[in-house]
């Protein structure tokens, strides 16, 4: 299960570039170390790489073995004393409250780590909904945060979930915004085959993201994806998102549209170098 999480170019160019830059702006902005909750792995390449900005983290590993490397690489770069180790699986941890010793993640956080090496995705959809419950938990502390997410491509979409997705977001932008036909058609275009998946799934977890924030009191906004080869060229996902929470008893609204959200798209990441892409349909 360790070669999962490998490093690789393309994964160091956005953990000490791309991502790097922008927690150091939440750090300046915060005005204090960032608590962290994060998949990190036994190396804790992330924490390594961003321990100036950090304070206490909680790491959640759901193997036994990787959780006893996490604790060696910790004391070896002498950063033990601000570690907090849970055990399980991140969704399942979320979803009750407690890992397998009964530990409970020490709520809230400034920083929100998630790499999977699968899929969002899922029949039962438990990993949108722990999203949710993450979310949730956040509203409740009234803590704005950065939420970093990286998925794998391959997903089990095996109930369509994502082609009932874009019906229903037709429905919504008709109903909020008209431009009947220029809509219909990017909907369509969203759908047809020809367009790759990696435009569906970006579509469909930065709108998912947008409606969880927005319900829970946070104002979000959404930035390009970027999609790379990974570890044995598996090809990933990575999403960075600022929730911005708000006093309003409401529910939030984003500075970001709905068309503003799916309009976003994303880049490549090829050989340290990010390339726009055409491949995903607009709303005109």
């Amino acid at each position: 299960m360790a070669t999962a999480f490998r490093s690789n170019p393309n994964k160091d160019v956005l953990r000490a570039g791309h991502d790097k830059a922008i927690i150091r702006q939440w750090f300046s902005r915060t005005g204090r170390p960032l608590e962290y909750l994060g998949l990190p792995g036994p190396d804790m390449l992330d924490i390594v790489e961003w321990q100036e900005f950090l304070g206490r983290f909680t790491a959640i590993e759901r193997d036994e073995n990787e959780q006893h490397l996490l604790f060696l690489r910790a004391n070896v770069r002498d950063v033990e004393h601000r570690l907090y180790s849970l055990y399980g699986e991140f969704d399942e941890i979320i979803r009750t409250g407690r890992d397998k010793y009964n530990r409970a993640p020490r709520w809230p956080y400034d920083l929100v780590n998630l790499d999977y090496y699968g899929g969002l995705v899922y029949q039962t959809l438990s990993r949108p909904l722990a999203l949710q419950k993450l979310i949730a938990n956040q509203d409740e502390y009234r803590l704005s945060f950065l939420l970093i997410i990286t998925q794998h491509l391959r997903d089990a979409d095996l109930k369509g979930e994502k082609l009932s997705f874009f019906d229903e977001l037709e429905r919504r932008l008709l109903r909020d915004v008209g431009r009947k036909v220029t809509i219909a058609d990017a909907m369509n275009a969203f759908k047809a085959s020809a367009t790759p998946d990696t435009a569906r799934q970006v579509a469909y977890v930065n709108v998912l993201l947008r409606d969880f924030g927005e319900a829970a009191h946070f104002q979000v906004n959404c930035r390009p994806a970027v999609v790379y080869s990974g570890t044995g060229g598996a090809r990933m996902l990575h999403f960075v998102t600022d929730l911005i929470h708000t006093d309003r008893a409401y529910r939030a609204v984003s500075e970001q549209s709905l068309i503003d959200v799916v309009n976003l798209g994303y880049r490549e990441l090829q050989n340290g170098r990010f390339v726009d892409t055409t491949s995903v349909p607009k709303i005109q």
